[in-house]
């Protein structure tokens, strides 16, 4: 059932079922969320968890939105008031502190970059779909800090920059490299795609 269908009371329920899940990422890996523990900590009927997630991955996409979305109304609210004044230099600067602060928030929510590379390479077709709206509301976010850049470039630079992005946490989820590398990937590609975008 999509949000949009839902009452309002359908959407709050909603809400309190992907804030327990966050809720439960600062302590424990994807692994570690049971449905059971979820329903408790929401106040949400068991029954009433599945009608609105049939799948533990389905739960945990939605959850990782509403994660994203906390990141994202934050971000806009710093924008907003002017209290980001270093996001006005060059079109590189402003997209390497975009990404830069969304690698923090992995590196301060290490599950949550579990779940992502975990999502990422799920086939389930709602996890997929779920992620594909996400990421359009991402680029949507990059594409106004690339003002100025041709559409295609913006495009093949967000591509470069993801990619980099979602190899970058993989090798630091696994601990094939430690988490400064992994920032200093993505700096280095932004930086490198958009170097003549001043």
């Amino acid at each position: 059932m999509s949000p949009d269908d839902m009452t309002e009371g359908q959407r709050r329920r909603r809400r309190q079922l992907t804030s327990a899940v966050i809720e439960m990422l600062a302590e424990t890996g994807p692994d570690g969320i049971q449905m059971r523990e979820v329903s408790e900590r929401s106040g949400v009927a068991m029954g009433t968890l599945y009608r609105y997630f049939p799948a533990k991955q389905h739960l945990l996409a939605a959850a990782m939105v509403a994660w994203n979305d906390i990141l994202a109304d934050r971000l806009e609210d710093e924008r907003r008031s002017g209290r980001r004044n270093g996001v006005h230099g060059s079109v590189p600067e402003r997209v390497v502190d975009l990404y830069t602060r969304q690698m923090k928030a992995f590196q301060r929510g290490p599950h949550f970059a579990r779940l992502e590379v975990e999502l990422q390479t799920s086939g389930d077709p709602y996890v997929r779909e779920t992620l594909d709206e996400r990421s359009a509301a991402n680029r949507t976010a990059l594409f106004e800090v690339m003002d100025g850049v041709p559409a295609e470039r913006a495009r093949l630079a967000s591509l470069a920059i993801g990619s980099t992005m979602l190899n970058s946490l993989i090798l630091w989820t696994t601990g094939r490299i430690a988490f400064p590398e992994a920032l200093r990937n993505v700096q280095d590609v932004a930086r490198l795609v958009l170097a003549d975008c001043m």
